[in-house]
């Protein structure tokens, strides 16, 4: 990938997973027993978050990457909750979570709505139990609005969730047909409605750049999405390298032409431009919230995803995951729970184990972690805030390449990017990867798109 001084496109092709993790999972495998990683994790953090994988869902969506498997019954349901609880247990023992405050916790899935009141309540307990929450913890809590009961919006709130959030996607038939989404448009307005009364902040999400979408459907998409009246809304480009073969098959069989990379990224500039128009901001890569403050701003002041600060932020912020296929992003390690269910609920109940792998990174990569995914995700940094005489050359070198290309520009304190580099984050974020990450990201694309089915044409992914 090179960065060109050609208006607008400012790279030669795009960079096509567009949510990742740095350091990589996986790149150096270590030896270490889980416990002799987790009691030193709390070493030079001010601040945590966790995330907690609820892996079932009722129907499976075709363009969902996430590990899930089909709802059967409320007993594995509850067996899951149990195991969750015990990894909790079992971590607790190695590290003290009472060290840490808690400013973030993230329910997704899968389904967690999908808990029953009673699961919800237990975990909630647990949670108080072991960790130090902080009086405004931002909690998250992912929807699945078929499932979404008053019921469940009382446990919500008495559990202390202040962020539901549900995956609308698309309005448009065709789409959800293919997407598998069985939720009608009266359920996503009952959704829209509940959660809005009884919560401050409600998002959903809105996906874009499928194939065949023109300007005109995606407007439609936005004017129905802006009329819930919800505080936020994500608006995401498709990811078709993560999306499921079946929907992959599904395209091909109808035909529909490949929507381009220079087609996706004129589609962002129209969404950037509309949405500011109807009273909502930018306040990272992808999320808008609603705001009186509207103005040429490249991202809002208004609001910030605690969560997002955690993962793509600053060296003294880390992620503690729990459940099957979770990750924790830690200084100097990142630990991936086992991707299997049944592993996952034997090992915590009969070996009092959390079946996981483990990688180890060196401590420099942490304190690059801003300048690579927190400056372009959310759109400045503090100098003050990074180590600046540990950044290798390589990357200063890279920064200064930005900044001449009118991406990057800095005052005293701050290095913020600019409007031009907002289109362009998530090329930012791989660009400033060492070459070490970018292969490991390289591999990984070509392992998915090896999978059977999969198609990815190169219109999708070079700019003309």
């Amino acid at each position: 990938m090179n960065i060109k001084d050609n208006g607008l496109f400012k790279f030669d092709y795009q960079f096509p997973v567009y949510n990742f993790f740095f350091p990589n999972q996986g790149k150096s495998l270590s030896t270490e027993k889980l416990s002799d990683v987790l009691c030193h994790s709390n070493s030079r953090i001010s601040s945590r978050a966790l995330y907690f994988h609820i892996p079932f869902c009722e129907t499976i969506c075709t363009f969902c990457p996430f590990t899930r498997g089909a709802y059967r019954d409320s007993g594995l349901v509850d067996q899951y909750t149990r195991a969750l609880i015990r990894e909790i247990e079992i971590k607790a023992e190695f590290n003290d979570y009472h060290a840490v405050p808690v400013r973030s916790i993230f329910f997704g899935g899968g389904t967690p709505s999908l808990l029953s009141p009673e699961n919800i309540a237990q975990i909630g307990s647990a949670i108080h139990k072991y960790f130090s929450v902080s009086p405004d913890c931002e909690f998250s809590f992912e929807i699945e609005i078929k499932s979404l009961n008053e019921e469940k919006v009382s446990v919500m709130k008495e559990m202390g969730v202040t962020h539901p959030r549900f995956g609308l996607q698309t309005f448009n038939p065709v789409w959800r047909k293919l997407f598998n989404l069985t939720s009608t448009i009266d359920h996503i307005k009952f959704a829209a409605d509940i959660l809005n009364r009884n919560f401050s902040t409600v998002l959903f999400d809105i996906l874009y750049g499928m194939n065949g979408q023109d300007k005109e459907d995606i407007i439609r998409d936005l004017e129905q999405a802006v009329s819930l009246e919800t505080t936020n809304i994500d608006i995401y480009p498709i990811d078709n390298v993560m999306t499921q073969s079946k929907l992959h098959k599904s395209i091909q069989d109808k035909g529909m032409p490949v929507a381009s990379a220079t087609r996706k990224f004129t589609m962002n500039m129209l969404i950037d431009a509309y949405m500011r128009s109807k009273g909502f901001m930018p306040h990272n890569g992808h999320g808008y919230v609603r705001t009186d403050n509207v103005d040429s701003s490249v991202v809002s002041q208004d609001y910030s995803f605690v969560y997002h600060e955690h993962i793509y932020g600053y060296a003294d912020l880390d992620l503690h995951g729990f459940g099957v296929n979770a990750v924790s992003s830690l200084r100097g390690h990142v630990i991936t729970n086992t991707s299997s269910r049944q592993k996952y609920i034997t090992s915590v109940h009969e070996k009092n184990t959390v079946p996981s792998t483990i990688s180890r990174h060196p401590g420099i990569l942490d304190e690059t972690k801003p300048l690579i995914l927190r400056l372009p995700y959310h759109g400045e940094i503090e100098k003050s805030k990074v180590s600046m005489l540990q950044i290798p050359f390589a990357l200063q070198e890279k920064i200064s390449e930005l900044k001449e290309n009118q991406l990057v520009t800095e005052d005293t304190e701050k290095l913020y990017l600019t409007k031009l580099g907002w289109y362009w984050y998530t090329n930012i974020m791989f660009w400033l990867m060492p070459e070490a990450d970018q292969t490991a990201m390289k591999r990984f694309i070509t392992e998915q798109l090896e999978i059977p089915g999969k198609f990815i044409a190169k219109k999708e992914l070079l700019y003309v």
